[in-house]
């Protein structure tokens, strides 16, 4: 699997994550969910964001390896 692949599935996943629980808050709305979307969902959103980040530079990196090998 490419580097490009992964991360297209990893923003995938995570706006299904969202949109799940934008779909949950709208009838769950109290303490606990407020505290588990700021201790579980917004770091999870968070770490993804920076893996993303960091696949990209990754991805570079090896593209241009690749170039400068060939």
């Amino acid at each position: 699997m490419s580097m490009q692949t992964a991360a297209a599935q990893l923003i995938k996943t995570t706006k299904v994550l969202n949109y799940q629980w934008s779909r949950a808050a709208e009838h769950w709305d109290d303490p606990v969910s407020r505290r588990i979307e700021e201790k579980h969902i917004q770091p999870v959103v968070e770490m993804v964001h920076s893996a993303i980040g960091a696949m990209e530079t990754m991805s570079e990196a090896i593209n241009r390896a690749k170039h400068e090998c060939s």
